[in-house]
């Protein structure tokens, strides 16, 4: 029998209607319908939930983004930041879907309340790591986020210009001084956005932040994993050109690689074990 996905969202049982949304993708038009609720719960509830789907199946939630889209404009503000979520883990996959959403979310850039702006930034990121043209002109604003924000927001705002820059280096290049400036008061919990623009940069430039290595690589005995997983990848990317300014970190990242339980963390060695040329990522 069909599972009745709106009394399963009233009952608030969205675990059960992850799993029979993943069993049957044929559901994914009953969950996109719960979007249309008056309850904010609900909405919220479909939007998590269509966007971890949608990540994993994007063409099965496609047909949904103009109703994601539109709901970058609810009165809502936590359906609001629902919504940038999931239109920016779907929408970057199609570029008329994510040329439609990018003037959406660089308006909310500018919203009174800072998870908004921060939701919104993390968005525009994702859709300017493949559509860069489509994001260039908010470039300016991530920065002064990044210069002006707090912990929260200058980690967004680094991590979408860093998702930028790695297409775009010369968009980002010349902020450099400011991300180190950013790093030095950054707690381990909001350094990672910092860590992944400095890594997109010295992907390209490899020798500009070949001096801050001995910097990243204190963040591998965090433990904190968000700092560990993007100071692994900013390695990585700095490696992938220069192997020997980051030949000191291969025994570090290879042993997090073996020892971790973050599938993240673990995923991040693995890859940028393979950009060094160490062939444990073999």
């Amino acid at each position: 029998m069909k599972p009745d996905i709106k009394a399963l969202a009233q009952e608030k049982k969205f675990g059960d209607i992850e799993t029979a949304v993943y069993a049957d993708r044929s559901l994914i038009g009953d969950l996109a319908g719960l979007l249309g609720e008056k309850n904010g719960d609900v909405r919220s509830g479909a939007l998590n939930l269509l966007s971890r789907v949608g990540f994993d199946y994007p063409n099965d939630t496609r047909p949904h983004l103009p109703t994601l889209i539109a709901l970058l404009d609810d009165p809502d503000m936590f359906v609001k930041i629902d919504a940038a979520n999931a239109v920016g883990n779907l929408g970057f996959s199609f570029k008329d879907s994510a040329a439609k959403a990018a003037p959406k979310l660089k308006g909310l850039l500018g919203h009174e309340q800072s998870l908004v702006r921060q939701e919104a930034a993390y968005a525009l990121g994702n859709i300017g790591f493949a559509h860069t043209a489509l994001v260039q002109d908010a470039v300016p604003r991530l920065i002064t986020m990044l210069e002006q924000g707090d912990d929260d927001e200058r980690e967004a705002a680094a991590h979408a210009l860093g998702k930028v820059g790695i297409n775009a280096p010369e968009l980002i290049r010349g902020i450099l001084p400011k991300l180190i400036e950013v790093l030095e008061f950054s707690k381990e919990a909001t350094c990672g956005g910092v860590l992944f623009a400095l890594g997109a940069i010295g992907l390209h430039y490899p020798q500009e932040v070949a001096g801050l290595v001995p910097r990243l690589m204190q963040y591998l005995d965090s433990g904190h994993p968000n700092a560990v997983k993007n100071a692994v990848a900013a390695l990585g990317n700095i490696g992938s050109s220069n192997p020997e300014t980051v030949k000191d970190a291969v025994p570090k990242i290879r042993k997090i690689m073996e020892t971790t339980t973050d599938i993240d963390v673990k995923m991040n060695a693995k890859v940028a074990l393979g950009r060094m040329g160490d062939p444990t990522a073999l």
